[in-house]
């Protein structure tokens, strides 16, 4: 099993809100299961509706395959 900083986590979309990429670790959506892979979170950041969340930058743990 990967370390939680090495693992991502989708947030859904809320209403006006766009849904949110996290690192498996960001305390900021706690999730327990639905973790993503890294080729996973790489297809989700392409998506134009999910964005990266701005406290945690999952985008920097993408920049090399894992």
């Amino acid at each position: 099993m990967r370390a939680p900083g090495q693992r991502w986590k989708i947030q859904r979309q809320r209403s006006n809100a766009t849904a949110l990429l996290h690192r498996g670790d960001c305390s900021l959506y706690e999730a327990t299961l639905g973790f993503l892979d890294h080729g996973e979170a790489l297809i989700a950041l392409a998506e134009p509706d999910i964005e990266p969340c701005h406290i945690c930058n999952p985008q920097t743990g993408l920049q090399s395959p894992q």
